[in-house]
């Protein structure tokens, strides 16, 4: 029996790929999709998302999440801490991000839900007859109002996959991950909700960047859905090369963070160091904010919560999104 996931997105282009692998593959059943802000502003990531849903000809229900953090835009000090941009301009005026406001594929004729993020989150978990496997790849704001909201859900989730975080990398500033960065207490509010977490952050995913040459096996697909994956890595390379080279060795590559987490969800065995330890989450406000504290002493004063994956299988990653995405019309 194919196993149910939400996933909780900002498409995004890493999503988007996280999006088409999770309803491609076989053993997984996408029981719905939360969209939130972060990459973008939440009317772009819910469109993109219905662009994905609708290229795949798929009836996977979409719902609109949050727009903003929990309570971190309520002291404005903590939006000047300082951050990398995410994107720049070239000498020709153009634009070049790791993400563009909309995806290159037909806008969305299909409709969202009724329901908002959380509605959706408490009705599906109250009503399934099993568990369920969360994947959020974006802020954890989505979840966190639903934990707060109905903290008996944490008994329905079967597992919560977080792409975010990172313990001897970090992105959005000097200390903290994108994601984790965006809304910290929601990050800490999932963090300390006794579910069984995975943790899968950027030691993990910038051991699996994707080069041209990964792009052009999706090219080779001839689909549609090749066609935009492929489009997706080549334009996060050339972003990735200008604002943030992920490759020391001076290939040109990038991370596919988001399906990173797709794929351990599917075979944990993608992920080939894991360390079950205890993450917290910095609320201060200062240089700090939003650092995901890892605990790794042998002795350690509070229990333990998470699996933090270290390192993973390029090789794996990549024939996993090969494979699934190839089945796209077959």
């Amino acid at each position: 029996m194919a196993r149910k996931v939400i996933l909780d997105v900002d498409t995004g282009g890493d999503d988007a790929i996280a999006i088409m692998t999770a309803a491609l593959c076989p053993d997984l059943e996408v029981v719905g999709i939360c969209t939130t802000w972060g990459n973008l502003p939440i009317e772009n990531t819910t469109e993109n998302t219905l662009r994905v849903v609708q290229l795949l000809g798929m009836d996977i229900p979409v719902a609109r999440g949050a727009s903003q953090a929990m309570v971190k835009t309520l002291f404005p000090g903590r939006l000047h801490n300082p951050y990398t941009p995410d994107f720049v301009m070239d000498e020709n005026g153009n634009r070049i991000g790791y993400h563009d406001p909309y995806l290159p594929i037909p806008a969305a004729t299909i409709k969202e839900s009724d329901l908002c993020a959380v509605e959706f989150y408490i009705k599906a978990l109250t009503e399934s007859a099993e568990k369920i496997t969360l994947i959020p790849v974006g802020p954890l704001t989505n979840l966190a109002l639903a934990m707060r909201a109905k903290p008996s859900i944490c008994e329905k989730i079967e597992q919560i996959v977080i792409m975010g975080g990172g313990h001897t990398q970090r992105n959005d500033t000097a200390s903290a991950e994108f994601n984790i960065w965006c809304d910290p207490e929601a990050a800490q509010v999932v963090l300390t909700s006794g579910c069984d977490i995975t943790i899968v952050p950027l030691d993990a995913t910038h051991r699996t960047a994707l080069t041209m040459d990964h792009a052009r096996r999706f090219t080779e697909m001839r689909t549609p859905v090749g066609d935009l994956t492929a489009k997706l890595i080549e334009e996060r390379i050339t972003a990735y090369q200008l604002l943030q080279p992920a490759n020391s060795t001076g290939e040109l590559s990038t991370p596919i963070h988001d399906a990173l987490a797709v794929c351990a969800v599917i075979d944990p065995s993608v992920l080939t160091e894991v360390l079950y330890t205890r993450v917290n989450v910095d609320m201060s406000g200062g240089y700090a904010d939003g650092a995901t504290i890892v605990d790794t002493r042998e002795k350690q004063d509070q229990p333990k919560n998470c699996h933090f994956a270290l390192d993973a299988d390029i090789d794996k990653f990549a024939d996993m999104l090969v494979n699934y995405l190839g089945r796209f019309g077959g």
